[in-house]
């Protein structure tokens, strides 16, 4: 009896919480365009983004310009920053020797416990270049943030 009675409730709850994940996708509407809503002849509209091999993003930088040099700038800021960490971590002698070993250990198989200590290893050894690397890319995103603060507030 307290099986039957545990096995209906254990039902009720399933069916209950299946109904309550189901409102909120069954309130934004089925499918692009929603329940009756035209869609947009080119998707949802959204701000440009980078390296998009979309035509949205092509055109996006056609309509929004400033944003987009501003996307620009971002990227090559964070390249920089990327290539003067790896610079950094490579020209150290012992971390050096530590990305070869990380190299060896993760080239077979990236899930052992090898290559995870190898790399903790690295991650260890290159910690001063990292710190660097998040330094110059706060310095990037706060760079992005007032270039495009900057375009919405010119006419």
């Amino acid at each position: 009896m307290s099986i039957r009675k545990n096995w209906k409730s254990m039902v009720t709850l399933t069916v209950l919480l299946g109904a309550g994940l189901a409102v909120p996708v069954w309130a934004h509407g089925g499918g692009r365009g929603g329940f009756g809503r035209p869609q947009h002849p080119m998707g949802q509209p959204s701000a440009p983004r980078p390296m998009t091999p979309h035509a949205r993003g092509l055109l996006g930088q056609l309509i929004y310009p400033c944003q987009a040099a501003c996307d620009d700038t971002a990227r090559d800021c964070y390249d920089a920053a990327d290539t003067k960490a790896v610079n950094c971590i490579s020209a150290s002698d012992k971390c050096a020797t530590q990305v070869g070993a990380a190299q060896t250990a993760c080239q077979a198989d990236r899930t052992s416990q090898a290559c995870y200590d190898a790399v903790d290893t690295l991650h260890t050894c290159s910690a001063s270049c990292l710190e660097t690397r998040n330094t110059d890319l706060a310095a990037c995103r706060t760079a992005l943030q007032s270039c495009r603060t900057a375009c919405t507030t010119t006419p």
